[in-house]
């Protein structure tokens, strides 16, 4: 958890110098957890953040707006109805611990100056925002709990008290004494030894302080080393907490957010980073990633439920209609009985038996056949009933011929959008594979009016673009709509189209500009179309290239479907990551 309370006291700086003796003049609830005030200072207006999500609790200033409910929560009513017109006039920390009070100065219906706080609890899942007069009763908080559900009730008109779990002592006031009686007391590693009797100490820093102490035992005893740790604390913690010196450093890995920390952690080398100016647009920048990251992840996991959910669902219905074409196969069998029966109608006589004995005339030595009969049938209708019995079997053999085929077409598109699916990095590619599950009514629409519709369309993704080492461009579609506009639309008679042989993938284009094409640009290209392809990883992927002359898209088929000849195949191993390709932002 990056948001400890060292960082917390670091903020709590900025946070002062930012909003102390503003004026609260808008504040909004976007949703169950978080509030948002708007506070007015200095000719600017700042929004503050603070949500109690459990996951991810968090406060700070941000520029970027939200969609805010129509209607405002109970909760967000009551901070209007008390704070709106307030004077914001401190900011505090319980110790170090991760407890921030913000206090403002509002008047009562009489005119009268009235103290009132809202108290930040950044506690994990039990975090909690609440609201309290000058007497620290509970006005109302953004989570309630009942006297049945906790022994630390928080209801309106209850008092105010802090968490009972607050039993570490601060590190900045405990003395080297009670220090060493920490590690002389346990056998846990140095780092737990600090997070479990020190208050606002994360793991992160915990792993500094060790690291800056250069102590690398697990284990410790030696009176001189827990001094060299204590050392190491003791000038962090001025650093940061008492002098202010912070560098906000925002820690990344493969374009995801990993962390963030007041300073810039040297147990952090490994991954890449960047530094911030202030802390605010530090943290701001961790969580808008991450609260991307965490959409794009359930989006992604929503659509490839619904691509999975679909293939079952098709290949149930493959199998029932290859079960369909082996019952079919019994049709002659009644064919024959019908054409023997009537063949020896004319010596026959109505029978009360369950079967008549006949000559097989398909058979070389015409020996006799015994034919099943209904017996509350003659021997007409039982003629009548084998012939029906063929031509309902030979009718749904040939149904279910034509529902593979078409099923083969659909799971073929299913595919290639599970494929598009696990290549994607960014969100607009998400919205364009929504998009096509949308038009094929896979999935109901999510447009409910014009406005919603023409904001996706703006949001819709362009083609991923390389430039070759022999300086040659490469398009690669992102969805099966990018491939027809690749192939169909974008590309010229002579650019050169690629795609992996029988395998679900992009449509790879190189624009020849009508010069040859060297190997390794072909190479290039290849080794794209099988890493956005579901040849993910594998070797010997064999790689098919034509002309886009020579590239044809039936009518009434699946968009990204296309038939092609005149081409060549080239084998390649597909690569791990695409890092070493020339890709254009």
């Amino acid at each position: 958890m990056p948001f400890d309370g060292v960082v917390l006291s670091a903020l709590k700086k900025e946070l002062i110098s930012e909003l102390v003796d503003g004026k609260v003049e808008r504040i909004y609830q976007p949703n169950q957890f978080e509030v948002n005030l708007y506070v007015y200072k200095f000719g600017s207006t700042k929004k503050l953040i603070i949500s109690a999500n459990p996951s991810l609790p968090r406060i700070y200033i941000s520029p970027r707006q939200k969609k805010n409910p129509e209607v405002a929560p109970n909760f967000c009513m009551i901070l209007r109805k008390n704070l709106l017109g307030a004077r914001l006039v401190g900011i505090y920390q319980e110790g170090l611990e991760r407890i921030l009070k913000i206090e403002f100065e509002t008047k009562s219906e009489l005119g009268d100056i009235e103290t009132k706080y809202i108290i930040f609890e950044m506690m994990g899942r039990h975090s909690n925002i609440f609201l309290v007069d000058s007497n620290y009763k509970i006005i109302d908080a953004i989570k309630r709990l009942s006297f049945e559900d906790s022994p630390r009730p928080i209801l309106p008109g209850v008092k105010y008290t802090l968490p009972p779990v607050l039993t570490k002592k601060n590190p900045i006031e405990v003395s080297f004494e009670e220090f060493a009686s920490f590690f002389k007391s346990s056998n846990k590693s140095p780092e737990n030894i600090l997070t479990d009797n020190l208050s606002g100490i994360s793991k992160q820093f915990a792993n500094e302080v060790i690291l800056r102490a250069q102590v690398f035992e697990k284990s410790l005893e030696n009176e001189d080393t827990i001094k060299r740790i204590f050392d190491s604390l003791k000038e962090l913690l001025y650093c940061i907490v008492e002098k202010g010196e912070i560098l906000p450093t925002l820690y990344t890995e493969k374009g995801n957010v990993v962390d963030f920390y007041a300073i810039d952690l040297k147990c952090y080398t490994a991954y890449p980073k960047k530094h911030f100016p202030n802390l605010n647009s530090c943290i701001d920048e961790y969580y808008f990633k991450k609260e991307q990251y965490t959409v794009f992840i359930e989006k992604r996991q929503h659509l490839q439920k619904v691509i999975e959910q679909n293939i079952k669902k098709l290949s149930q219905k493959y199998e029932q209609n290859i079960q369909k074409i082996q019952e079919a196969k019994n049709a002659e069998v009644y064919r024959k009985y019908g054409d023997l029966i009537l063949a020896n109608l004319y010596q026959l006589r109505e029978t009360n038996e369950d079967f008549v004995e006949v000559i097989d005339y398909y058979s070389e030595d015409l020996s006799t056949i015994k034919i099943p009969l209904e017996k509350d049938k003659d021997l007409k209708q039982n003629t009548e009933r084998y012939y029906k019995l063929y031509n309902k079997l030979k009718k749904a053999e040939e149904y279910a011929k034509n529902e593979i085929a078409e099923i083969e077409k659909e799971l073929e598109f299913l595919q290639s959008l599970e494929a598009l699916l696990e290549k994607s990095q960014e969100i607009e590619d998400l919205l364009s594979i929504e998009e096509e599950l949308e038009k094929e009514s896979y999935i109901k629409t999510q447009a409910e009016n014009a406005g919603q519709q023409k904001k996706k369309e703006n949001q819709k993704s362009k083609p991923h673009h390389f430039i070759s080492s022999d300086g040659f461009d490469i398009y690669v579609g992102r969805n099966n709509l990018q491939n027809d506009f690749l192939t169909l639309k974008f590309a010229s008679s002579h650019d050169i189209w690629l795609h992996t042989q029988k395998i679900p993938g992009s449509h790879v284009i190189i624009r020849t500009n009508n010069k040859e094409v060297p190997q390794t640009t072909l190479i290039e290209a290849a080794l794209l179309a099988s890493y956005f392809s579901k040849a993910k990883h594998s070797t010997k992927v064999p790689v098919d290239y034509t002309f886009v002359k020579y590239v044809k898209k039936p009518p009434k088929t699946k968009p990204g479907f296309v038939i092609y000849d005149n081409f060549k195949t080239i084998i390649v191993d597909s690569p791990e990551n695409i890092d070493n390709f020339n890709k254009v932002e």
